[in-house]
């Protein structure tokens, strides 16, 4: 019965601040992501979904520091209501008072196992996946006056700006998608469009200025051009770039057998997944810190935020040891010493 009652009580506050904290964090992060795809002409239910698939990667991060907020406060409250010492003096030990907040240590470690370890990956890959296939659309919509933005691979544009209608003013655009030709298309207006899904520049007033071996500076003036912005697929030869955020843990232990060369890269992701796997003994640790930290102080009724600042600088110093010693077991080849901090 008591260990029903300090769970329900533990898990309503984890629940309630692992929401506040991931909502606020998914909001800033979010937020500029949204305002690209509607500047884009993304529909809003596309943008609520493109949006969506950052929050399992803000739960990854925000589940264990929740934890330790919802323990630090659960604590404070049964000693200032002299609960915990009600207990004690009945015969319960801490371990028996600690009993629930082991078990909801564990229902977090899972959780952030699987976002982690899965979920938050593919969530991220589909969200490159998705930027890939209507990026063209997100990236003109970063198109700012008086500054070179790239379309696509090879292909660079600049703008003086934009008129009331939305068209792009005195454009120019920088193709090298072609071997052996360079062009540069220059326009007085230019506006966006799709055909059959594809994006497309249609040019107005303008020239184009070739290139290459045969022709030395070939120019073709125009009154309407249409430049398409798409990646042909017949080129596509090399894959999408996905970085370690994209990677599930196995990927991310061996990213060799999965198409990753470059040995700066392969460090990196090899420390990352490590990384990761240390970081599932955060939601003990903090449980730990938070209930040790609270309950050294006694009876006292005073001191809570001195033993509150402590037990979060313990956190954040256990958090940069994970993240330190996971790149000293990538360089030394030894993945052992990542399991020695969190025991420590």
């Amino acid at each position: 019965m008591l260990d029903r009652y300090l769970f329900i009580r533990l898990l309503k506050s984890q629940l309630a601040l692992t929401l506040v904290l991931s909502g606020v964090i998914w909001l800033v992060q979010a937020l500029n992501l949204i305002d690209k795809a509607l500047t884009a002409g993304t529909s809003p239910l596309e943008t609520l979904m493109l949006s969506s698939l950052v929050l399992p990667r803000v739960l990854t991060f925000t589940l264990a520091p929740a934890l330790l907020i919802t323990v630090i406060a659960q604590m404070v409250r049964l000693l200032q209501d002299y609960e915990y010492f009600a207990l004690t003096a009945a015969g319960l030990s801490p371990l028996r008072v600690m009993r629930p907040m082991l078990l909801l240590s564990l229902i977090v470690m899972i959780l952030q196992s699987l976002l982690a370890f899965y979920i938050s990956p593919l969530a991220m890959k589909a969200l490159r996946l998705s930027s890939f296939e209507g990026g063209n659309r997100i990236v003109l919509a970063e198109l700012q006056p008086g500054a070179f933005k790239e379309l696509k691979p090879g292909m660079t544009a600049f703008t003086t700006g934009q008129d009331n209608d939305g068209r792009f003013l005195d454009l120019m655009i920088y193709d090298t998608t072609r071997q052996k030709q360079r062009v540069t298309f220059l326009a007085k207006k230019a506006v966006i469009t799709e055909q059959n899904g594809e994006p497309y520049f249609i040019l107005h007033n303008g020239s184009q200025h070739i290139h290459d071996e045969q022709t030395q500076g070939q120019i073709i003036s125009f009154s309407t051009y249409l430049l398409p912005l798409s990646q042909p697929k017949t080129t596509q030869v090399k894959p999408i770039v996905f970085n370690r955020n994209h990677m599930t843990i196995h990927q991310l232990l061996n990213p060799s057998a999965h198409g990753v060369n470059n040995e700066r890269r392969i460090y990196r992701m090899q420390g990352r997944g490590l990384e990761l796997i240390s970081n599932l003994a955060a939601p003990f640790v903090f449980m730990l810190i938070g209930f040790a930290v609270i309950t050294a102080g006694g009876i006292s009724r005073s001191g809570y935020g001195q033993r509150i600042m402590i037990a979060i600088l313990l956190a954040i110093i256990f958090q940069i040891g994970v993240i330190a010693l996971a790149d000293i077991a990538v360089e030394q080849n030894s993945p052992a010493l990542i399991f020695i901090w969190p025991t420590f």
